[in-house]
């Protein structure tokens, strides 16, 4: 590549470019405009990272169990996804594993974020016993999937399912602290059958949403768009303003008190 177009754009999985052949050497010339992205804080949180470009969906790949489900990444995913106006699917992965202790977990997770709660779709797979894989392959059939969660949580073993043939190297958890380790190092586009495309980027410890203006985290939260703009006051934040339309929702528990009190958090962080 050339370096001009490395200082213009950092070029990331799923981006389209424009290259030419020089000595049967492929250069990249310009990397075309993209449709879409979705971006995290960097680590030292002074800007903002783009972790996948051109994508149509996101995924937030969960494990229940080893490693432990977390709540906070779960719900940072979803904002980030919401930010950039790009659908999201929660995968609940590792199903196999779930006793009766998980099994009331997954039904708090599915009341929380499933269809009557926050309204994202919500599927259980095992890359074991192939449970919800089918329905998930349909799920993003056609599409530029962008796939994203914890490290360990099983990010990498579901593109091994779908392409077997695939050489992907499969990290353990550590036995210490039973948190996953970094097997994928960069973000890579893997293609599947039926115009299907998957990216699978690195696991991240958090999923840092820096990057949204604290007025615009109220749009992040879909439970709240039936009543934004609905408030006594044009420019309320649904925090401390009286006649709030989103706090007489959630008062009504019609909008997830829990959900409220996650949007809160992030305020104030």
């Amino acid at each position: 590549m050339a370096g001009r177009v490395y200082n213009e754009i950092q070029p990331v999985a799923g981006d389209y470019a424009v290259a030419k052949r020089t000595e049967d050497i492929p250069v990249v010339e310009k990397i075309l405009e993209r449709t879409s992205f979705l971006q995290r804080a960097s680590a030292k949180r002074t800007s903002a990272q783009v972790i996948a470009a051109n994508v149509d969906m996101v995924l937030v790949i969960m494990s229940i169990k080893m490693p432990d489900f977390t709540e906070g990444f779960l719900s940072r995913a979803l904002v980030a996804a919401e930010w950039m106006n790009l659908k999201a699917l929660i995968v609940l992965n590792k199903i196999d594993l779930c006793g009766k202790q998980e099994e009331t977990l997954t039904d708090r997770i599915l009341s929380t974020y499933g269809p009557r709660g926050a309204g994202y779709p919500l599927l259980k797979t095992s890359c074991i016993t192939g449970r919800g894989t089918e329905a998930l392959l349909k799920k993003i059939s056609g599409f530029t999937v962008v796939m994203t969660g914890p490290s360990g949580a099983g990010k990498t073993s579901l593109v091994k399912y779908y392409n077997p043939a695939l050489n992907v190297k499969i990290g353990k958890l550590n036995p210490r602290t039973s948190k996953g380790r970094h097997t994928t190092v960069s973000a890579r586009l893997i293609p599947l059958e039926k115009n299907t495309d998957l990216i699978d980027t690195p696991g991240f410890r958090l999923f840092s949403i820096d990057h949204i203006p604290r007025t615009e985290l109220q749009f992040c939260f879909p439970e709240f768009k039936d009543y934004t703009g609905k408030c006594k006051f044009r420019d309320c934040l649904h925090v401390s303003e009286p006649e709030c339309a989103v706090k007489m929702a959630v008062e009504n528990s019609v909008i997830l008190k829990k959900r409220y009190e996650m949007y809160l958090n992030f305020m104030n962080e």
